[in-house]
């Protein structure tokens, strides 16, 4: 069985969905490349025009340089570099499977699920093969980049005066620096988790990368000034790129009202209405498509889980026994490898739940289209977290249905393909609107403060010179 690592989602339209579907799932696949492509883009044109207004060609030639370079390997080198290393791995090691994942939780753990033909030296390599692949692009667009951008711009420029010395920088020194700052604890299940994450979270690798490029950049600069210029510029550059653009979209949703929904997501539950439209009218929607819970089961419920994140669901149905097969289809949303398996507090909650959403065939069909079947693959590991934001998208989708269901007749296919394709464009705006403002940020408004920056230094260096030379 073959992984599919793809970065885009495949995206299957159903009756009345709008086309814009498939480009808004880009922005909830952790994996994907191209709203980081969209953003770097746009940074580096600005930033590129933003130099040659202030400091002409030369200036404009490092930042597209710099950016273009930096940005190629910041989002593609760790993959490269990681297919590389697996390449040799197969080669020279004697390694035939790669394709497993190696991250884990309560509820997913492939490597040990997988023990009987996953080999551990397959799963040590990979993990090695990942921090390497990590370091050595960041070593690169730290440490070497930054000498190359420099000896292009010296040649550019080609004047006698424009002397520029550069400090030789080791693999050994990069270490160095980064060991004066903080030895980072890679024992057990650390190192699982972050090697996980580099493989499989985009904003994560960006943002490890990052931290050694904004060390080589600093190590590299030319003159104190431009070492102050390079940490304010890369610093103040990290929340725009990795956080703001998810952020400012979540704020508009809550402003509109409009629910955050994957469109896979926001698509299963729209079919699962339109199944059921003759359970469901005004009156009964929040009840039906909802459900509740009782007081008393929730009770119970709470004391089951005290101090705990999963329960065994044999545990569960010895407190609720009526609830026996339900628990037992609930605990199937992740692979079941010993008896009959665990359910987290949601699925707990989701089985006392008698809601259409909380059906749990529904959930695992849906979870496995959204997650590109990954949430159902032994193989494969889907955080505990991220399924449970998926799960609450539900209910806030179904919130604003009901919201526009009062100033309807009753629910019909048409309307709901009607919200439906409403929500989509919101989201799509308000997430385009994100990285737009992102790009603004990172392409002329940190610019244009670095260069401030740069002149109130290069004053204050004339000022001190005036200064010594009257003295």
């Amino acid at each position: 069985m073959k992984i599919d690592y793809n970065n885009q989602n495949n995206f299957q339209k159903f009756r009345g969905l709008s086309g814009l579907a498939k480009p808004l799932g880009a922005f909830y696949n952790k994996n994907a490349t191209i709203p980081t492509l969209t953003i770097e883009t746009g940074v580096t044109l600005g930033r590129a025009h933003e130099a040659n207004k202030q400091s002409g060609k030369k200036e404009a030639l490092e930042r597209l340089v710099e950016q273009g370079t930096s940005a190629i390997v910041w989002i593609f080198g760790v993959q490269w570099l990681k297919n590389i290393g697996e390449f040799i791995g197969k080669k020279f090691f004697n390694i035939k499977d790669f394709n497993f994942d190696i991250g884990f939780d309560e509820l997913r753990n492939p490597m040990k699920n997988c023990s009987s033909f996953i080999d551990k030296k397959a799963c040590n390599f990979k993990m090695g093969n990942l921090l390497i692949s990590t370091a050595l692009a960041t070593y690169f667009t730290g440490f070497i980049l930054p000498k190359i951008n420099y000896k292009i711009s010296s040649h550019v420029k080609n004047k006698k005066d424009d002397k520029t010395t550069l400090k030789p920088t080791s693999f050994k020194d990069f270490q160095d620096n980064l060991d004066k700052d903080k030895k980072l604890p890679f024992k057990g299940g650390f190192i699982n988790t972050l090697s996980h994450t580099i493989e499989n979270d985009s904003t994560m690798r960006l943002l490890i990368t990052d931290m050694g490029v904004v060390s080589g950049r600093c190590v590299n600069a030319r003159s104190k000034n431009e070492k102050i210029e390079n940490l304010f510029r890369d610093i103040s550059s990290i929340y725009l790129y990795l956080r703001a653009p998810d952020d400012i979209a979540k704020a508009l949703n809550i402003l509109t009202k409009n629910a955050s929904i994957n469109p896979r997501a926001l698509n299963s539950t729209i079919k699962l209405l339109e199944k059921n439209l003759d359970k469901i009218n005004k009156d009964n929607f929040s009840q039906v498509v909802m459900g509740s819970i009782k007081d008393e089961d929730l009770k119970t419920l709470n004391n089951l889980f005290q101090d705990k994140t999963i329960v065994k669901t044999d545990d569960f149905i010895k407190a609720f026994p009526n609830f026996k097969e339900k628990a037992l289809k609930m605990a199937t949303l992740q692979p079941i490898i010993e008896e009959n398996g665990v359910l987290s507090k949601q699925q707990a909650k989701d089985v006392l739940n008698n809601g259409l959403l909380s059906n749990p065939e529904f959930l695992k069909e849906m979870f496995k289209d959204v997650t590109n079947g990954a949430s159902d693959d032994i193989r494969r590991f889907v955080s505990k977290k991220d399924l449970e934001k998926i799960r609450a998208s539900l209910d806030n989708f179904a919130l604003q249905i009901e919201r526009e269901l009062n100033n309807e007749e009753g629910l019909t296919k048409e309307l709901l393909e009607k919200i439906g394709n409403k929500n989509i464009r919101k989201n799509f705006l308000n997430n385009s609107i994100g990285t737009f403002v992102s790009i603004v940020g990172l392409g002329f408004i940190i610019p244009k403060v670095q260069y401030l920056i740069r002149n109130k230094l290069e004053n204050k260096n004339k000022a001190t010179s005036n200064q010594n030379k009257q003295g």
